[in-house]
C-alpha cells in the first residue's frame, strides 16, 4: 500500500541514482528506496527530516546539499561488551 504521509508532508519519489531533489539539489537517501515516496517534514527545530513510511532516515543538511543519518543507537555498548568495564 501507499504510505499515508500527511497533507504537509513534501512527498518526493526516489530517483534511480537513489536520489531526491530538494530546493533545487539532489539529496542521496538511498538506491535501496528507488522509485519509492519519501516525505520531507520540517521539524520543530526547523531540521527537514526525511522518513520512509514511519521508517526515520535522516536529516537535510542544508549547507552540505546531503543527508546526515543521526544513530538512534545507545552510546554505551550492549551486551557483553558494556560488562567488560
Amino acid at each position: 500500500p501507499e504510505p499515508d504521509y500527511p497533507a504537509e508532508a513534501a512527498v518526493r519519489s526516489v530517483r534511480q541514482n537513489g536520489a531526491v531533489k530538494w530546493q533545487g539539489a539532489e539529496i542521496y537517501v538511498s538506491a535501496t528506496l528507488a522509485g519509492e515516496p519519501v516525505a520531507i517534514e520540517e521539524t520543530e527545530s526547523g531540521e527537514w527530516a526525511i522518513r520512509f513510511y514511519a521508517h526515520p532516515l535522516g536529516f537535510i543538511d542544508q549547507k552540505h546539499g546531503k543527508l546526515v543519518r543521526r544513530s538512534a543507537a545507545p552510546t554505551k555498548p550492549l551486551g557483553a561488551a558494556a560488562n567488560s568495564t
